[in-house]
């Protein structure tokens, strides 16, 4: 029993209520097989496995009853399918990891282990839930699913914009929970950059040469600019229709901005402002001038909200991408599509 833990260091590890272990042992029989000398529960290394195993079906959107049977079961228990998702998970009286109801009460409360979601669906409640109890690979694993099925534009706004807004908010309610933003981004991040070309684009010959020789688009943030997700997403839609497009990522130098205009010819530059200042101004009017230096005519286009309060001077830029399916419509109007699925995640 030196390895077995306590019901409070037990739900620490799962991120869920001790009154969540007791309900659930309770009501499903889904608990410790040992006790120790004095009679206390101690949950053993098998104990907590099922538990886990519990916490990432009830995340994926099943009822926790269900749940609790498919992880009792002596086989080795099968993942729910995830279209099947029952829309009312967690009614059952459960408090789960958050005690939210997709679809049915708001996915949060003030002061509670939930994010602010407001009538979230199955399964963006499903990540959120993975997210609070750190489970980056539930995470990943159905972020991954999302871009897959749905596009990285659908997956972006219906999912991650939610996700990450309502962890700001937690944040700026609670003062709490930095480790789950950090987590949660770096997960998005993750599943973004393992979005795949479409078939034929991701080798150097054939269409994938041809491709490789349109005039690219390029990707850069503000001098300062450090929060740079939503350019991975722009760069990850791309990617998805075969666009070319070189990501400079955060916190740019105007110089190497200015640079990779010059070396590329780029059909198009995207600069990104969340906070907006002189620097960014700077970068602004300096692309400006190389663009317009370059054989072939570059768009220079501007995007975030960091920009509203940027005095760029008497050059202004091309546009602004107000969204990122503005974006994607302005920079691959003529790429392949995604892959069909049914809209919104």
């Amino acid at each position: 029993m030196s390895d077995a833990l306590t019901p409070g260091a037990t739900a620490r590890l799962l991120g869920v209520a001790p009154s969540t272990l007791r309900s659930w042992d309770r009501r499903y029989g889904i608990g410790p097989r040992e006790r120790s000398l004095g009679g206390h529960r101690r949950y053993a290394p098998a104990d907590v496995a099922r538990l886990r195993e519990l916490c990432r079906l009830v995340g994926e959107g099943l009822p926790p009853a269900s749940a609790a049977r498919l992880a009792l079961a002596p086989a080795p228990p099968v993942p729910a399918p995830r279209s099947a998702a029952h829309p009312r998970a967690g009614r059952e009286g459960d408090a789960g990891a958050g005690s939210a109801v997709p679809g049915d009460r708001p996915a949060w409360r003030p002061g509670g282990d939930t994010l602010p979601l407001g009538r979230a669906g199955p399964t963006l409640q499903g990540i959120a839930r993975a997210a609070m109890r750190l489970d980056a690979d539930l995470v990943e694993a159905l972020l991954e699913e999302a871009l897959e099925r749905h596009g990285v534009v659908a997956a972006w706004e219906e999912l991650a914009m939610p996700l990450l807004y309502g962890m700001g908010r937690k944040w700026e309610d609670t003062l709490r929970y930095v480790e789950v933003e950090h987590l949660l981004s770096w997960c998005v991040s993750s599943a973004l950059r393992r979005v795949p070309p479409p078939r034929g684009r991701d080798r150097g010959d054939g269409e994938a040469g041809a491709a490789a020789r349109v005039r690219p688009t390029v990707l850069a943030c503000g001098p300062h600019e450090m929060h740079c997700l939503p350019v991975e997403a722009l760069a990850a839609a791309l990617r998805e229709r075969g666009t070319p497009h070189r990501m400079l990522g955060p916190c740019t130098p105007v110089e190497a901005t200015v640079r990779a205009v010059r070396r590329t010819g780029p059909r198009a530059v995207v600069l990104w402002c969340r906070g907006g200042g002189t620097a960014d101004a700077v970068a602004l009017r300096s692309t400006l001038r190389a663009a317009s230096a370059t054989t072939q005519s570059t768009a220079v286009y501007t995007a975030g909200p960091g920009w509203r309060s940027v005095d760029a001077g008497p050059a202004p830029a091309d546009g602004h991408l107000g969204s990122l399916a503005d974006a994607v419509r302005v920079l691959a109007p003529g790429g392949p599509p995604p892959a069909p699925g049914p809209r919104g995640p």
